[in-house]
């Protein structure tokens, strides 16, 4: 069994030489790409806890001897992007370990936050715990770059989190979501929302901030699919001007895990699957765990069909 970066010898990923397959032609070029690029940025997209597939991807890169110059993320990607431009890729695991681990619902929150959910009280705590205001400002963080939507006119505005004055603020931001949050966080006089709603997968920031290779780490599976790119692009295709610069590792299809999951035991192997699939893209290897796959039809598909048969009808 081989250790997991950074984490203890009692914690294990599955074996990462489970199946050989035959090596296509330019198998290695993904890696080569990131390993001879000057500047590689890292995009993370949303997915709500799905999400935590992105942690075993990060580690994975690191092993392979990976290293970003800066971090793009959308909704609840941002929060991985965050940790990786604080440089504790080694602790990712226990942050979200102990952010899934706190009650989420306390009808005494109706007092506080004016909501039952309590996820702006304990991003709070654990940000405040592993990360700290002021990380981004510090000479060794790594520039980290949050895709938000402005909600007066739904437009997407990208910051820097070292522009704003809180950067909590601004993942909160990129995380907002009715009911979970009652309070749009508001920044330099406008208030935002969700991220992925207007740009789940900002990789052109990346590219415009002088990357010349970037890994875009997605959560709609390969199967279902074009990426999701925002409300309005859901079958998005990267630009072949793009294309030939970017890593997209994705899972295989689409996850059986519930966007409300809270079970570390559940979320834990779904890192492992990250880690797992990062080395099938990047190394041709051929792992049976990251055949996961739920059944039927995406619950958002269904309705996107409903949505769109009604437009037609009223048009």
């Amino acid at each position: 069994m081989k250790a997991r970066p950074g984490d203890g010898a009692a914690e294990t990923l599955p074996r990462a030489t489970a199946v050989a397959e035959p090596l296509a032609a330019g198998a290695f070029e993904g890696l080569d790409l990131l390993r001879c690029a000057r500047r590689v940025g890292y995009v993370f997209a949303g997915g709500s806890v799905r999400c935590a597939f992105q942690i075993g991807v990060v580690e994975a890169l690191a092993e392979l001897g990976v290293r970003p110059a800066l971090t793009v993320g959308a909704s609840a990607g941002a929060w991985n992007a965050a940790m990786v431009s604080a440089r504790i890729i080694h602790r990712m695991r226990y942050y979200w370990k102990t952010f899934v681990r706190m009650p989420r619902f306390d009808l005494r929150n109706l007092l506080v936050d004016h909501s039952p959910w309590r996820f702006r009280r304990m991003h709070k705590r654990v940000f405040d715990k592993f990360i700290g205001r002021d990380r981004f400002r510090q000479p060794d963080a790594l520039p980290l770059f949050v895709s938000v939507t402005r909600i007066r006119d739904r437009e997407n505005v990208i910051f820097g989190a070292h522009e704003v004055d809180d950067p909590l603020e601004l993942l909160l931001a990129t995380n907002y979501l009715v009911p979970y949050y009652t309070h749009p966080p508001e920044i330099n006089g406008s208030c935002y929302c969700d991220g992925g709603v207007s740009d789940n997968a900002p990789y052109e920031k990346a590219f415009a901030e002088g990357c010349d290779a970037v890994v875009l780490v997605a959560l709609k599976g390969d199967s279902e699919g074009q990426l999701f790119k925002s409300a309005r692009d859901r079958e998005h295709v990267i630009p072949p001007e793009f294309a030939s610069r970017m890593v997209v590792v994705r899972p295989r299809h689409r996850l059986p895990i519930s966007f409300t999951e809270n079970r570390w035991s559940v979320l834990g192997p779904l890192a492992d699957v990250g880690y797992l699939r990062t080395r099938e893209v990047l190394l041709a290897e051929r792992h049976p765990e990251t055949d996961l796959c739920a059944k039927g039809e995406a619950p958002s598909a269904k309705i996107e069909r409903v949505v769109n048969v009604v437009r037609r009808v009223f048009a």
